[in-house]
């Protein structure tokens, strides 16, 4: 079993990439809730009608998963790893199951950041020849910009984590495709905060992480914190791209000629 939420995420199949009658992939996801719901204290596996009931929700809301990640967000859950309370043990819900894996995708896509970081810190340090730097940034572009952006007619949104949104914002301002005004920076640095403000919310179980970001902002208004408004800013990147790509969307622009640009 997969221990590490970067590795799993990686290196299995999701629901998004399966039919809704591959039988082996759904067999395999089957026997994971069922012992996810063992997991939990049950002594009987999900009914057909829960199963199915269960697989309608992975399909609509957790495509991103695989079964191997459902299994190891419900060992992260026993181990306390997880943002859910742990008064609900019982038979497998799937209001539990929602609850579980959107806390696990949240510590997924932290982990994914940061490893993100990390490959940049390594690349940073490597000597690349101009062909490999090619490589890297055409691969980049077409696995971060052109296949999601390919999906968001399926999946209604433009399914990227912030930091690589950040990433592909700066990249659009550098080839001159963005220009946000200075009201667009007011009202996207009032929806970043409020989205941090989010974030500090459902982070773990105590009052901290909120404590420490309405702090931090109070901090960054007053100019006395510049890694807050660094932090507002970056998220203000990100929910900007968001929008912007999803206007692209919207105007059926091709993504294959304007990644030429970037």
């Amino acid at each position: 079993m997969y221990k590490n939420p970067v590795e799993a995420y990686n290196k299995t199949i999701k629901v998004r990439d399966v039919a809704e009658d591959n039988k082996m992939f759904w067999t395999k996801a089957r026997f994971t809730l069922s012992e996810c719901s063992m997991m939990l204290g049950s002594k009987a596996a999900p009914t057909d009608e829960e199963y199915f009931l269960l697989k309608k929700v992975l399909i609509e809301s957790f495509i991103d998963f695989s079964p191997e990640e459902i299994l190891l967000a419900f060992n992260k859950l026993i181990a306390g790893k997880l943002n859910v309370e742990a008064d609900k043990y019982g038979k497998l819900s799937a209001a539990y199951l929602g609850q579980v894996l959107l806390s696990y995708r949240a510590l997924r896509n932290k982990a994914l950041a940061d490893s993100l970081k990390e490959q940049a810190k390594i690349e940073i340090k490597t000597e690349l020849t101009p062909v490999e730097r090619s490589k890297i940034r055409e691969d980049f572009l077409n696995n971060c910009l052109i296949v999601p952006y390919g999906k968001i007619k399926e999946l209604g949104k433009f399914d990227v984590d912030k930091v690589t949104a950040v990433m592909l914002f700066k990249l659009f301002r550098r080839a001159e495709l963005i220009d946000v005004n200075l009201e667009d920076n007011d009202i996207y640095e009032e929806k970043a905060i409020q989205d941090l403000q989010n974030d500090a919310k459902n982070d773990f179980k105590t009052h901290k992480p909120m404590q420490k970001h309405l702090t931090g902002i109070r901090d960054m208004l007053k100019g006395e914190n510049k890694s807050m408004q660094r932090t507002v800013s970056e998220r203000a990147c990100a929910l900007y791209l968001y929008d912007y790509v999803m206007k692209l969307s919207k105007n059926n622009r091709d993504i294959n000629e304007i990644s030429k640009k970037l």
